[in-house]
């Protein structure tokens, strides 16, 4: 039982713990395709950014041929050709009637292409000069802008700072939406961090320090000299996968705790069970001894009696008679000690309730059991002290009590018996204290000593005669009667019981 139920213990936290740890991994990993989907969209806003300055500088060296084309100059001048420009491009042509030109272009007022030339083709020159140097310049001109337009891709944004790449607003906004397309509303935070790993731009609540994980990924993984700059992202909160499954987890739990709860229950009565059952056997094997005992003594005496040769004097036959009478008074009241806690069990036995006074009842009883103890070279010291006595008792059961106490007393002594009686008034009831000098009861034992069959080991289980019964017999007289019993107990010391009684019986007091 015990390995099932950790076994299935086992299994349910394992299970619980990879369902919450492949959730985790799922959270992470949309996280990363919505990260990878930003620097894509950066990417792409970029090249359709330089797509557009690209077909703007194509645009520019088409109007430029258009104008170098339409222009007709007269013969023996110079002409100075503008054209459109990008990004403040203006080129600057003169020709002059002899086929020569110059060529200049400017940008933000910086030289980017210069060079001069000379018309090749005769019949341009010997037709129209003017018209065969255009085309000499058109020819020139386009190779040197597409020249310079490779250039121009290749190292445009090649020592451009990362924070001058990428607008602030754009990145938030796709990565706001990328999140939210994969059905991430956590609120977030995000830095972007230079190749020297310096924080060129964070949001408010950025925190690096905080134990909150972070992602990461490459900013323009694509580029020719690929630099490291990255994106962070940090979550102020994540998901929890356990919360989320609670819908199971609680009653997966509740199921296992009940049956937790429930072996353990069956445990507990299967030790105390065990524990009963050898009690059960003890108190047999004790009754059988107690019951054996006079028995033999009756058969011995009858056979006695049956004998011939045995003289049948008067005193003789008194002799064995008073033995078969005191055996089978003593068989007589082991049995109905047996039978008064079946009765009481049952509940079917009555109280014969009358008003009772305690110090003469105590009285009695210790007068007659003081030859018992004075036999052992003992003694009883007698203090009632108790100046209102009067209790509403069973006369028959309260002597009872008594007498097992003293009984007691006497079978568990060290030595020489010494019995303390002694009562005393307290709270509107009276304390009747039974102390002797015996062996004591451990503090193991003392817990336990009210308990049904019940006996403190004492070595040899059959050297001190009785069935375990009379404690439990004495607690439930008394409590039965509204009254308490406590016991103090020292080993080789002594033990002391208590008993207080109400001197009037209580309303909900039991009247079997």
């Amino acid at each position: 039982m015990t390995i099932s139920l950790v076994g299935l213990t086992y299994i349910q936290i394992s299970w619980i713990s990879r369902a919450t740890k492949l959730k985790e991994e799922h959270f992470d990993k949309l996280v990363r395709q919505a990260m990878e989907d930003v620097v894509g969209r950066l990417e792409k806003d970029e090249m359709n950014m330089l797509s557009k300055r690209v077909a703007s500088y194509d645009q520019s060296l088409k109007t430029s041929e258009q104008l170098l084309v339409g222009e007709s100059n007269e013969s023996g001048k110079e002409r100075s050709i503008p054209t459109s420009s990008f990004e403040d491009l203006n080129i600057s042509v003169n020709i002059n009637l002899s086929g020569q030109y110059s060529f200049l272009t400017y940008a933000q007022d910086s030289l980017l292409i210069s060079f001069k030339g000379r018309s090749q083709s005769e019949r341009f020159e010997l037709d129209d000069p003017l018209t065969g140097t255009m085309n000499a310049i058109q020819k020139e001109l386009r190779s040197k802008m597409n020249e310079k337009k490779v250039d121009m891709i290749r190292t445009m944004f090649e020592d451009k700072p990362i924070e001058s790449r990428i607008n602030k607003f754009e990145l938030e906004s796709h990565l706001f939406r990328a999140l939210e397309e994969r059905g991430i509303n956590f609120l977030h935070e995000f830095a972007i961090i230079n190749s020297k790993g310096q924080t060129v731009y964070s949001t408010d609540q950025y925190d690096e320090s905080s134990n909150a994980d972070i992602y990461q990924k490459g900013l323009f993984p694509n580029d020719v000299n690929f630099q490291a700059n990255f994106l962070r992202l940090q979550f102020l909160e994540k998901p929890n996968p356990l919360m989320e499954s609670m819908g199971l987890v609680i009653p997966s739990a509740a199921f296992m705790l009940i049956m937790i709860f429930s072996s353990i229950f069956t445990l507990v009565i299967i030790v105390r069970q065990k524990r009963v059952d050898q009690i059960k056997n003890d108190f047999i094997n004790n009754m059988t001894h107690e019951f054996k005992t006079p028995i033999s003594t009756i058969s011995l005496a009858s056979q006695m009696l049956k004998d011939g040769s045995v003289e049948k004097s008067p005193a003789t036959l008194q002799h064995i008679s008073g033995v078969i009478h005191d055996e089978s008074k003593r068989l007589g009241f082991q049995v109905e000690k047996v039978l008064q806690m079946a009765i009481f069990e049952k509940g079917k036995a009555g109280f014969n309730l009358k008003r009772l006074d305690a110090n003469d009842v105590i009285h009695n009883v210790t007068n007659n059991f003081r030859i018992k103890v004075e036999n052992k070279q003992g003694k009883i010291i007698e203090r009632l002290e108790a100046k209102n006595s009067l209790i509403l008792a069973d006369e028959v059961h309260f002597t009872n009590v008594i007498y097992n106490l003293l009984d007691n007393a006497v079978k568990y002594r060290k030595g020489a018996p010494v019995l303390y009686v002694k009562t005393w008034n307290k709270n509107n009831g009276i304390v009747i204290s039974i102390k002797d000098n015996g062996m004591g009861i451990s503090k193991d034992n003392i817990r336990r000593i009210f308990e049904k069959f019940y006996r403190v080991p004492t070595g040899n289980v059959h050297n001190v005669k009785g069935f375990g019964l009379g404690l439990a017999y004495v607690k439930k007289i008394v409590e039965d009667h509204g009254g308490q019993i406590s016991v103090e107990s020292e080993l080789n010391i002594g033990t002391k019981f208590d008993i207080f009684l109400p001197l009037k019986m209580p309303k909900n007091g039991k009247r079997i």
